[in-house]
């Protein structure tokens, strides 16, 4: 047993070095250098482009797994479970740092760098606590502390800047800090506040087992599902905090990892996009502005319709001054009313809503369906974390990779996004912390498309983002 295990270290350290010298190549090949972890983050740097491309994304995934699989080997487990336990405190203190604007006022400091005394006259808070929060997130990379309680941002800490003056975040209203913004900072912040509320009574909505009670119902003091509730008056600041957070986990990611995917290129002028359940749109207007002569639609509840039609006139005034964009108010469990379009698009919409529920939004697009028309999901698929076989491997582009041995097959740690938001969406089709949805595996996916009347006939995996893309036309 024990020259096994060693053994094992032994194959995980050759994983590591062997994904360190094909990085190394590539950056040598293109004549850059690693971004260096203590400056901050430049998305314009071509460097930070090779971490996108195919052998590189392969060697950082190789890299993260072993590496946590080689921690979690050596270490006392009981100190792996305590550290575990004590983990959401990352959460809650990294979204301090964020309403604080920690990231900008360091920033526009004029060392670019701040004693924490400074950080918290600025942002009116006790700079003892403040400075034990930063302390934690720096010791997890986040920040970096150039000498004691100076902080100074680094390549993690500036993903958080919302790109605005200083004192436009200081002086301006907390629902007003993201407007005009990327929105990952909103995403950041819904995670680490509403999500973090709804987290906290996971347990009371299993043992408790309402019919259609989730532990947002619980956090929330709600009967009403959470799409509802966001439309009641009273939510309006939740409501346009979440679009914005939406919109974000396009700002977080790769905006090219959109067209890494369907061809929409191959569509005709004119042809008709229906951004089904779409918010403000900002999916639909970044596949706009790349083809402009895409006729697109943008469907949701009434009050986020409105927004994303504000959301157009800002950032593509050019499409809705020519008619190529229309805003329709509509709830997707009711009949779809657009009869003649070429595209059906569902981002991030299945994985919010149980299979019976997601079987519904589906038939009524299959309803409304040409036989021409095509339905396009992006959502993540969750990886085969036991095995290293699957069933559908026939549809084109649905081959799962798998991680050599002895890693675990899914890569471990290094794809536990997906399973994070797995936990957020839905741990099963009764109970969530959201509101009853659930991350599906590629084989659910087929399962649930042939029962609202699709077939599944492509599958693009996504190399730049977690999001896949399944392509389905009606069942005949």
């Amino acid at each position: 047993m024990h020259s096994l295990q060693v053994s094992t270290l032994r194959l995980l350290a050759d994983i590591i070095s062997t994904a360190v010298g094909k990085m190394e190549a590539a950056y040598e090949r293109d004549g850059h250098l690693l971004p260096s972890l203590d400056t901050p983050f430049d998305p314009a740097d071509s460097a930070e482009s090779l971490r996108r491309e195919p052998d590189v994304a392969a060697a950082i995934m190789d890299i993260l797994a072993a590496a946590a699989q080689i921690s979690v080997t050596v270490r006392d487990p009981s100190r792996t479970m305590v550290q575990t336990a004590l983990a959401f405190n990352i959460s809650s203190c990294l979204r301090v740092a964020s309403e604080l604007n920690v990231v900008e006022i360091i920033r526009d400091a004029p060392s670019q760098a701040s004693h924490v005394k400074e950080i918290a006259a600025l942002a009116s808070v006790d700079s003892n606590l403040l400075g034990e929060i930063l302390k934690l997130l720096a010791t997890h990379h986040i920040f970096r502390e150039v000498s004691p309680n100076v902080f100074a941002n680094n390549r993690i800490s500036s993903v958080l800047d919302k790109g605005k003056a200083l004192i436009d975040l200081l002086t301006s209203s907390r629902d007003e800090r993201f407007t005009g913004t990327s929105g990952f900072a909103a995403w950041v912040e819904y995670m680490t506040n509403d999500i973090f509320r709804s987290a906290t009574c996971l347990m009371d909505a299993i043992s408790t087992l309402q019919d259609g009670i989730v532990p947002f119902n619980l956090a929330f003091g709600t009967t009403e599902p959470l799409y509802y509730w966001m439309e009641l008056p009273e939510n309006a600041a939740t409501r346009e905090h979440f679009g914005l957070a939406m919109q974000g986990t396009v700002a977080g990611g790769d905006p090219e990892s959109l067209f890494h995917g369907f061809d929409w290129g191959s569509l005709g002028p004119g042809s008709i996009v229906v951004d089904v359940g779409g918010g403000n749109g900002h999916s639909s207007l970044t596949i706009a502005q790349r083809y402009p002569e895409l006729h697109v639609m943008v469907q949701d509840l009434a009050h986020t319709v409105e927004e994303a039609r504000k959301y157009w006139h800002t950032h593509f005034v050019d499409h809705a001054n020519r008619g190529m964009v229309e805003f329709q108010a509509h709830d997707f469990f009711t009949l779809q009313p657009v009869k003649n379009a070429d595209i059906f698009l569902l981002r991030i919409i299945a994985h919010n809503w149980p299979d019976l529920r997601a079987i519904e939004i589906l038939k009524h697009l299959r309803s409304a369906a040409l036989p021409t028309t095509r339905l396009v999901i992006m959502d993540e698929i969750v990886p085969i974390a036991g095995g290293r076989t699957f069933e559908n491997a026939d549809i084109p582009g649905s081959a799962q990779l798998f991680a050599q041995e002895p890693l675990l097959p899914n890569w471990g740690t290094a794809s536990a996004e997906v399973y994070l938001f797995d936990i957020v969406v839905g741990i099963d089709t009764i109970e969530c912390i959201l509101c009853g949805g659930v991350e599906r595996t590629l084989d659910d996916f087929k399962e649930l498309l042939d029962q609202a009347g699709w077939e599944m006939v492509r599958v693009h995996h996504g190399d730049r983002t977690r999001y896949s893309q399944l392509v389905a036309v009606p069942k005949v």
